[in-house]
Order: C-alpha cells, then sequence, then structure tokens
C-alpha cells in the first residue's frame, strides 16, 4: 500500500514555513512565517482551515517564525511543541510596538498548552502509526547564551519508507556544535535526503561536519533576496543532487524558486523514482 508523505515550504521571504501533510491526511506544521502579496501566501496557515493540524512546532521566539500567530486560533493544534526554556518575560523583552500583540499571542498560548502528552494519545508523535507510518523525531539544545534565540530552535527529522528529511530552524554554529555532541541526534540526522538549512542558510548557520553528516541528495533554504550572507554555494557542493523539473539540482531556494514541494515515502506512481518527488511552482 502506498504511504506518501508530502512537505511544502511555503515562500515566506525571511522566515520560515512549513507543512507536512502525513500519509493518513493528518498535518504536522513547523512555523508561521508569512509572505507577501507578491509571493501570494500572505497566512500559509489559513490554508489550513478546514485540515486536522494534529502537531505544531515553534521553532524559536523570533519574529519571522510566529508572523502568522494572530491566525493560530482559527484551526489550533491537538499538539502544540515550542521551546520551554525561554521564559515569557525574556520573549517580550525589547520587542517593538508593532509586534507587541504577536509575541503577547505567543505567550498566551505558552500558558495554554501546559498538559504533558500521553503515549496513549492519538497524536502522540512517539508512535508512527499515529502518523501513517511518518516517523518524527526531535531535537534542540538549552544550554546556549539567553540573548540568542536562535540556538534554541528544535530540529525536526521526518523519517517514511526509508526517506528522511531534516527540517533545522534557526539553529547556528553554537546550538549545532552541542547537538553534534550526542549521538542520538547524530544518527537521526544522518544520511537525510533532504536538509531545509539552518538560519535560511546563513554564513552563521553553516557548520561543514554537521552538513557532512546529513549528506543530503539536496538542501532547501527559506531565504529573501538578500544573499549578501547566504552560504547556498557551500550547500550546493555538499549535497548529492537529484532531479527537480527534469534538472539536476543540489540546492533549491524559495527565493528563486517558490514553493517548494517535497513528497517522499513509498509509491507504484513512476514518478515517485526513487521513493522522493520535488516539485517548485517557478
Amino acid at each position: 500500500m502506498a504511504k506518501i508523505a508530502t512537505m511544502t515550504i511555503w515562500n515566506v521571504q525571511l522566515g520560515l514555513a512549513v507543512h507536512v501533510k502525513a500519509p493518513n491526511g493528518k498535518y504536522i506544521i513547523i512555523d508561521l512565517g508569512t509572505g507577501t502579496q507578491e509571493s501570494g501566501n500572505t497566512s500559509p496557515l489559513t490554508k489550513r482551515k478546514s485540515d486536522y493540524i494534529a502537531y505544531m512546532i515553534i521553532t524559536h521566539p523570533h519574529l519571522d517564525h510566529i508572523d502568522d500567530i494572530l491566525c493560530f486560533d482559527d484551526n489550533p493544534p491537538k499538539i502544540l511543541h515550542r521551546v520551554k526554556s525561554l521564559t515569557n518575560d525574556e520573549v517580550m523583552k525589547n520587542v517593538q510596538e508593532c509586534d507587541k500583540e504577536k509575541f503577547k499571542k505567543y505567550c498566551s498560548i505558552n500558558d495554554q498548552y501546559t498538559l504533558p502528552v500521553n503515549p496513549g494519545n492519538e497524536n502522540y508523535t512517539g508512535n508512527p502509526d499515529n502518523y501513517g507510518g511518518l516517523s518524527i523525531q526531535t531535537f534542540s539544545t538549552s544550554d546556549c547564551d539567553h540573548s540568542n534565540f536562535n540556538n534554541f530552535s528544535i530540529v525536526t527529522i521526518f523519517t517514511l519508507s526509508g526517506v528522511k528529511v531534516v527540517v533545522c530552524g534557526d539553529n547556528e554554529t553554537a546550538s549545532l556544535e552541542i547537538l553534534m555532541k550526542q549521538s542520538d541526534f547524530k544518527d537521526a540526522v544522518r544520511n537525510a535526503d533532504v536538509l531545509v538549512a539552518p538560519h535560511h542558510g546563513r554564513e552563521s548557520a553553516y557548520h561543514p561536519e554537521f552538513v557532512e553528516l546529513v549528506n543530503p541528495r539536496i538542501t532547501v533554504i527559506s531565504d529573501t533576496k538578500n544573499t549578501e550572507t547566504s552560504a547556498s554555494n557551500k550547500y550546493s557542493e555538499k549535497s548529492r543532487g537529484w532531479k527537480v523539473g527534469g534538472e539536476d539540482r543540489s540546492c533549491l531556494t524559495t527565493r528563486k524558486d517558490g514553493d517548494i514541494e517535497v513528497n517522499f515515502g513509498e509509491s507504484d506512481d513512476p514518478k515517485y523514482s526513487g521513493a522522493l518527488y520535488i516539485k517548485t511552482n517557478r
């Protein structure tokens, strides 16, 4: 029986919004970035109004990752995973007046989702059967300086039928250095098929040993038109390559490729060659 998961990396410029549809139709949302009228994705979250959002991850409380949070109540997730080692006072510190409503909403949600998730819960991520066979693992560290929320970002690893996808949030080299000392983390990210690069593919987050360990077929970068600090060339060199739209590609960016859709798993459809099929909207 075919088992396909579909991941969309929305073109939200400076930010991140990733939606994953599990084989059984449940949705996993990673971050709440928004696009512009030009990108056509002003609010990716509103596209899920009638869908079953089982699990949401907010990798860290920076504006470009929670910008869509005022739409949260339209269809709240059954389970929320966020950084718990940062206090609401820390989150609200130095927030600009024009952004306070969104950060206050984040803090309110933080206070709302307080009950532990029982392993018997139908959306418990420790049981892949709850997501049609899709395995979901998460890692983060709380050992970095609290002055940089990026380094508290949650890393998510999806695995289905031997295909692996790693989504990194905004981790920079300091947190990646800590995570790379953990054997379970290294085992989880090793030899992945798709890497959604940390911190929008910037130089500040490029960790050579981490990228070599992940050894992706293709790297995806969610970024803006400002490419002065982009490490996309380095990711291209370290990615094995894959066919996208009939072309050999090693690195895709929302800046150039728009919304990026990754289908992975197993299927009888010949277009899913190698259990991985990627397309862009440009």
